[in-house]
């Protein structure tokens, strides 16, 4: 008689692995990272390649140290390298890379076993960290445009002047393209939309959180919008600027800190969205998309548990 091996489910490959999911982000990630180059050029460089290649070696460090196996090959922090690398200013000096990718690696990924197990987004983890301590170098920036009077963000504007500064010294079609101070990947809203409509029609991520974190923080600014126009932005503004987009696409979609279920994405995003217009016009910080999604994870296995009730349980 034959011994029979029977293996768990699933038995048939469905031919996805973790370093294609992070090859299609990196090729999603490009129309964001030729934007950065062509406004900021050698100094986005600088950044994009200290960014990818110490998360790498950090990962290599820690997995050594541990004596754990080397896993560079799945292409995750080369990844989260690029992701981290979007969301800095082109003008940080390289020692703060460093500390932002080992931070990144360790807080984000190896503390816990390594990718997958991680219950929050080591790019915002690590984004935190380097703003709390770094705040002056995290907001220095580079004006893309001559004829901009501002060194500030939209929303650093709206914060300290007021809305009507805001319409004053940028137009919609500035903040759509990227035409504007801010970090290297969040400000070309058109990039990040092609780079994530990339990524849903590739089925890297669930349409589910970026449309609901989008709905939800169209909804709640419109709410304020009209309870107060002359105070508080209007959608399109809170949509266009402090990276929301990028958030909505290559942050609250991040896969080990995001709920699995349905009806956990779609509340996740709403939430998310809604503070992060609560955190923008009530908070101190300025940019609140970053912060909301960091604080939203933290409900996440809660989330997941709202579904329905199996038949027959």
């Amino acid at each position: 008689m034959s011994n029979l091996i029977v293996s768990p489910s699933p038995h048939l490959h469905s031919g996805n692995s973790l370093e294609k999911i992070m090859v299609d982000i990196m090729i999603a990630l490009l129309p964001c990272v030729g934007f950065a180059i062509y406004l900021f050029g050698i100094a986005a460089i600088k950044v994009i390649i200290i960014s990818m290649i110490s998360a790498v070696l950090w990962e290599v460090f820690f997995q050594v140290i541990t004596r754990r196996p080397i896993k560079i090959k799945d292409l995750t922090s080369l990844c989260y390298g690029l992701i981290f690398a979007m969301v800095l200013p082109p003008t940080l000096p390289w020692w703060i890379i460093l500390v932002g990718t080992f931070f990144l690696v360790l807080l984000g990924k190896e503390i816990y076993g390594g990718y997958g197990t991680n219950p929050f987004n080591g790019v915002l983890i690590s984004w935190v960290i380097l703003k709390m301590s770094f705040p002056d170098y995290m907001g220095k920036w580079i004006v893309p445009l001559q004829d901009i009077a501002t060194s500030k963000t939209p929303l650093e504007v709206f914060k300290s002047e007021g809305i009507d500064f805001v319409h004053h010294y940028f137009s919609y079609s500035n903040m759509f393209w990227g035409f504007v101070p801010g970090f290297m990947g969040q400000i070309s809203g058109a990039a990040i939309i092609a780079g994530g409509l990339y990524l849903i029609l590739r089925k890297r991520i669930n349409w589910r959180i970026p449309v609901s974190y989008i709905l939800g923080l169209f909804i709640f600014s419109g709410i304020f919008w009209l309870l107060g126009s002359s105070s508080f932005g209007d959608p399109i503004f809170h949509l266009l600027s402090g990276g929301a987009l990028f958030v909505a696409f290559f942050l609250a979609t991040d896969i080990p800190s995001t709920p699995v279920t349905p009806q956990g994405m779609v509340l996740f995003g709403l939430f998310a969205g809604m503070l992060t217009v609560i955190i923008r016009v009530w908070g101190t910080w300025t940019f609140g998309a970053y912060y909301a999604v960091l604080i939203i994870s933290l409900i996440t296995p809660f989330l997941d548990k709202i579904t329905p009730e199996p038949y027959g349980r």
